[in-house]
């Protein structure tokens, strides 16, 4: 039953030729936000707010199911979460969404390490370095700790749980971050004024910047 199950749902989700490991671990682990709700010990993630992968996952393979299969079945819990759910709709999509549920079906309920090629993340990631050369060049850091970019001021709010926040204000991390440079005002955290920060950034940074920085942001918080 449960192996018929699975199948049902993993029914006309598109292919995982293709997929990139690496960055479907990244995804989970950072900006996709996955790995902030669930347990997925490949990937270092203990979260229990929801479902644990590994155990989920590690009957699924008992029962005989496959990779292909699993990676279906995650594409369609991504793509249409119940609506008891506590998991938001379209945290990625296309390519990024065929990269996440690659990556799971390849690490859920498998003990071990994740090999080179296999989401492996030893290297540096461009877009963190690049996220963080634009952080610290606009400023940023002159009044925000954020811990992977190694800032201490405490001017304005600290910037190391934003997708948290974005949770909590039922929004996704990156759309949370985009509003809160844009229109700072809008929702001021607890113990700060508001006219602290500059409301100009619509002209400061440009519409890829503006992206740039959101994104950064957003992968390296909790």
């Amino acid at each position: 039953m449960l192996a018929a199950a699975f199948v049902a749902l993993a029914s006309g989700c598109g292919s995982d030729e293709g997929a990139d490991l690496g960055n479907g671990k990244r995804l989970f682990t950072g900006e996709g936000q996955c790995g902030s709700c669930h347990v997925l010990a490949r990937a270092g993630t203990k979260s229990s707010i929801g479902p644990d992968l590994d155990a989920a996952f590690d009957q699924a393979r008992a029962d005989g199911l496959g990779e292909a299969t699993i990676a279906g079945v995650i594409r369609n819990q991504i793509e249409s979460p119940r609506n008891s759910s506590a998991m938001p709709a379209d945290l990625v999509s296309g390519d990024d969404l065929r990269d996440v549920a690659a990556y799971v079906a390849v690490a859920a309920g498998q003990p071990g390490e994740d090999a080179a090629g296999a989401g492996e993340l030893d290297a540096p990631d461009p877009a963190a370095t690049e996220g963080r050369a634009l952080f610290l060049a606009k400023g940023c850091g002159g009044c925000h700790i954020l811990s992977d970019a190694k800032t201490g001021a405490s001017v304005g709010p600290q910037l190391n749980d934003l997708r948290n926040a974005g949770r909590l204000k039922g929004e996704s991390g990156r759309d949370y971050v985009r509003k809160a440079i844009l229109d700072p005002d809008a929702s001021i955290v607890g113990g700060f004024e508001p006219g602290l920060m500059p409301s100009d950034y619509r002209k400061r940074l440009t519409d890829e910047e503006l992206d740039t920085l959101a994104d950064y942001l957003v992968r390296v918080s909790k």
